[in-house]
């Protein structure tokens, strides 16, 4: 690798030769970028002295013109010849933005273009020397993807819960939420074409985790026919990718099935819309869960209305959907409003309130 930067930057000299300095880029052409890979340059004096320089950088926004951080390093010789250099031999450098984005140590996702100036330090003044710009893109090294229903899979339920697998690394993003859409299939259609075209059975917008259950005030998804799903994963307004449209169909049977597991409350995080209050009749809770963890232990707790817990009951949780029937004790009293709470491996809480009939 270094001997190909060598070839290229003697090459670059013999074209540009009348030149003071020029400036070489080594950035990465996508991907996650560190701050410190912004200085991964390769600098050519072509004079016939060492000068005492400094390198300004500048980075825009590429759609809006607006300048995000800007930086300085220190001043350092640069001999006759070329010079590779990266961020531990010009520190120390100093940068200034206002933007909370550019705080951290990755650069966040979005389109830029980086503007170097090297300039020769002449007592309290900085004289020009050479300016090169160029144009990076930062984009997660892994988009949305599609997790359940699998593509082209049967659904035994009418109400089906959906998940998706959030861009990666997650640690780029800092207001992620997603778009879903569902459309039925018509015959000959493909499923991006009943994405397009054809009008939605359900949508949802800004949903903040990566699953959703279709709700059970929408109607239900009709037995025997196709749909079409598809995310699209969003960062604020500087990052948006639409994962596959998949395809799931309904089982004929799932009508009778649903029958069981439709009085199941779904258990929320804080972030999602809430689910309202629930029902109960009898002596046993029933309560759907989806763990994105591992097979784990974990506790379920039932809270009365002041904060108090009630109880408290081990039970194993299972990566995807829980199913669970949980019978209550004595000191549950009808016509009570009640609040079930688990805990996962990321310490969310996830919760759901029922009243005792």
């Amino acid at each position: 690798m270094s001997k190909r930067i060598i070839f290229c930057c003697f090459l670059f000299i013999t074209l540009v030769g009348r030149a003071q300095v020029t400036i070489s880029l080594q950035l990465p052409p996508a991907g996650m970028i560190q701050k410190e890979q912004l200085w991964d340059l390769v600098l050519v004096n072509n004079s016939a002295a060492a000068q005492e320089v400094t390198v300004l950088l500048t980075l825009q926004d590429a759609v809006s013109g607006q300048s995000v951080l800007s930086a300085g390093s220190r001043s350092f010789t640069l001999a006759k010849g070329m010079k590779v250099i990266t961020a531990r031999d010009i520190q120390p450098i100093q940068y200034n933005s206002t933007l909370p984005g550019f705080a951290g140590n990755y650069l966040p996702l979005g389109s830029y273009i980086a503007c170097y100036t090297v300039s020769r330090v002449a007592g309290e003044r900085l004289e020009p020397l050479a300016d090169q710009c160029v144009r990076m893109n930062i984009s997660p090294l892994s988009p949305p993807l599609l997790n359940t229903p699998a593509d082209r899979s049967v659904v035994p339920s009418v109400y089906p819960q959906l998940s998706w697998i959030p861009p990666a690394p997650l640690d780029m993003f800092d207001d992620m939420s997603y778009d879903l859409s569902i459309a039925e299939v018509q015959e000959g259609q493909t499923p991006a074409e009943a994405i397009l075209y054809n009008t939605p059975v359900y949508t949802r917008g800004y949903l903040r985790a990566p699953y959703e259950n279709y709700p059970s005030t929408y109607s239900a998804l009709v037995p025997g026919k196709t749909y079409a799903w598809q995310v699209t994963a969003r960062n604020g307004v500087s990052y948006a990718a639409a994962t596959e449209a998949w395809t799931f169909s309904i089982g004929k049977d799932s009508a009778k099935q649903q029958a069981n597991t439709g009085a199941y409350i779904l258990l929320r995080t804080s972030t999602d819309n809430g689910s309202g209050l629930s029902e109960v009749a009898g002596q046993t809770v029933s309560i759907k869960y989806y763990s994105f963890d591992k097979t784990h232990e974990a506790s379920i707790r039932f809270f009365s209305m002041d904060q108090k817990m009630i109880m408290e009951k081990k039970q194993t949780i299972t990566y995807g959907e829980n199913y669970l029937d949980i019978s209550l004790k004595d000191n549950f009293n009808h016509g009570q409003v009640y609040r079930v709470e688990i805990t996962d491996q990321k310490n969310n809480k996830h919760t759901a309130v029922f009243r005792v009939k």
